[in-house]
């Protein structure tokens, strides 16, 4: 049992514990002190440093990686399962569950499964509810909330929210399948954020919107109304749903929906600053929400293009917008300290080698749907570092338009070229792929893609749906999971930017220009803007090396 005169608050704290009270089984206890070393090796920290409170220890772990630690994937299952074994035995982690027997009702319900994976993905809450009394007819959403919250006390070597994701999945599966009549689940955020939906408001008001948006989006050359350049279904659906939001936030603050009729009921400057200060209110924060810069400059938009305003209103929209809008320039922390995941050498050669790795592993088994998706990926990653593209630009390239090819057979390079119309700030993308990624383009081309979909097309990254481009969303979320689970590493598609000007300007330092005309900024001043910190790095290791090496201070 556990010694409560003296607390265990750390794994410093579970190793004496073990070793004070250990059993005559030498071989567990070895396991034990192994597990606790390792996990302390693999997170850099002190024994003493490392928490025994779960939640705490388990965010820990749940970023460790096993290409980060240099170990397999099951190197490091073992060691985690070693260290909540560990814990256990000294008395700090309890699963009430485990040793629970299913009940009558639930080893029924157990027992009609025949998928193994489908059993083992459902028994821990099935032990949860015989525990708790709830039999499989009585399961609600409460239910779950009531396990997910088990498991954030009891459940240390997985991520809760994605159990709870399996949870549903398969339940509603099993559901489904064998007509069991039970309530289906949902695996949603509860308290996630949700807007009115525009049916909510007068239908004038839906129409008045619905024309803005035609008009910002027109193509008519001839519109004098219309827009120097259109605006793309990403940007319409970005304004409806500003729109949206101040609308809500409005209600909120005690208007009726129905005395909005149009948009000039909508965006005046006392709206908008009430409706501002309701979402900042509600989102509980001292910082301004980003999204505030947004909202107003929608709205400062519509009043000036569309409403066309009284000067005076527009001045204070406009003064509203500056108010709210971001204070600093260049780039964001996040990614800053994204970025500091490659002042590790390790973690470079990790994505460097990542596409010949994933081809590699593809070319194993090259009639496997799941080494398509491995080569798909090697292929835009291998892009990226050839040419730090964004992921609008990357998602629809297209082999008839975009690429042009040199050489024939295995000696064949490609050339990519995006006019000036499709790229964000207008200025053509133009680039030899070197012969690497070149090399395992083709193989992509000629092997993997037509396993990506059995619809015709010459869509680069094609769906399965319909064969056309992936959505740059979807595609950038599928990449930057791909990248992690692969190494560990948090890397979205607009990273490769980033981490393209570091390791240039970390070679050649201060040379902005090349790095300007590289990711095709208009100005210098905003290559500068961003990258500045690069440069300040390197500031401060030309200074360790002329000047603290010569006073003696070397490394070793």
């Amino acid at each position: 049992m556990l010694d409560t005169s003296q607390p265990i608050q750390s794994l410093a704290d579970v190793r004496a514990h073990l070793i004070a009270h250990h059993s005559a089984d030498q071989k567990r206890l070895k396991a034990h002190l192994s597990a606790i070393s390792r996990t302390a090796t693999y997170l850099t920290r002190a024994e003493a440093d490392i928490p025994t409170d779960v939640p705490q220890l388990r965010r820990l772990l749940i970023d460790l990686h096993p290409a980060q630690c240099g170990v397999k994937p099951g190197s490091l299952r073992t060691v985690k399962s070693a260290l909540a074994a560990a814990l256990r035995a000294a008395g700090v982690l309890h699963d009430h569950t485990g040793q629970t027997d299913l009940n009558v009702d639930w080893q029924a319900f157990v027992d009609q499964i025949e998928s193994d994976h489908q059993r083992h993905g459902i028994i821990r809450f099935a032990r949860y509810c015989s525990s708790e009394g709830v039999a499989p007819k009585d399961v609600t959403a409460a239910t779950v909330t009531g396990f997910r919250a088990f498991l954030d006390v009891y459940f240390l070597t997985g991520d809760p929210d994605q159990q709870i994701r399996y949870l549903t999945n398969n339940w509603n599966h099993l559901n489904k399948n064998y007509g069991l009549g039970m309530p289906f689940l949902s695996a949603a955020n509860p308290d996630r954020f949700r807007t009115r939906p525009l049916t909510d408001y007068p239908e004038s008001l839906q129409k008045d919107l619905q024309t803005y948006l035609a008009r910002v989006s027109s193509q008519n050359l001839f519109d004098d109304d219309a827009p120097d350049k259109p605006l793309k279904p990403t940007s319409l659906r970005n304004i409806e749903a500003h729109i949206r939001q101040l609308l809500h936030a409005l209600v909120e603050a005690g208007a009726a929906p129905t005395a909005f009729t149009c948009l000039r009921d909508v965006v005046t400057p006392s709206n908008v600053k009430r409706g501002l200060n309701g979402i900042m209110t509600r989102s509980g924060k001292n910082d301004v929400p980003s999204s505030l810069s947004n909202i107003s400059g929608t709205c400062l938009a519509i009043a000036r293009y569309y409403l066309k305003l009284e000067d005076n209103d527009l001045a204070s929209l406009e003064t509203i917008r500056k108010r709210v809008a971001p204070k600093t320039t260049g780039m964001s922390a996040k990614n800053s300290e994204r970025l500091a995941q490659f002042n590790d050498p390790h973690n470079v050669v990790l994505l460097l080698s990542l596409p010949k790795v994933l081809m590699d592993r593809a070319e194993r088994a090259p009639a496997s749907r799941k080494s398509a998706i491995a080569a798909m990926h090697a292929t835009s990653i291998g892009i990226l570092l050839c040419c730090p593209m964004r992921i609008k630009n990357l998602a629809s390239l297209d082999i008839d338009k975009h690429l042009i090819t040199h050489g024939t057979g295995a000696h064949v390079q490609y050339t990519i070229r995006i006019e000036a119309d499709e790229v964000k700030n207008a200025e053509a993308i133009e680039f030899k792929v070197n012969k690497t990624a070149s090399k395992i383009l083709r193989r992509y081309i000629m092997q993997f893609r037509p396993l990506l979909s059995a619809h015709s097309g010459s869509a680069l990254f094609p769906r399965v749906s319909d064969g056309k481009a992936r959505t740059p969303d979807n595609f950038s979320k599928a990449m930057t999971e791909f990248i992690k689970r692969e190494t560990g590493l948090v890397m979205h598609p607009h990273l490769f930017r980033h981490f393209a000007a570091k390791l240039y300007l970390e070679e050649h330092h201060g040379q902005f220009e090349v790095v300007r005309r590289m990711l095709k900024h208009k100005t210098l001043q905003t290559t500068m803007d961003f990258y500045a910190e690069i440069s300040n790095s390197y500031a401060h290791e030309h200074y360790d090396e002329v000047v603290l090496n010569k006073w003696g201070m070397k490394d070793d």
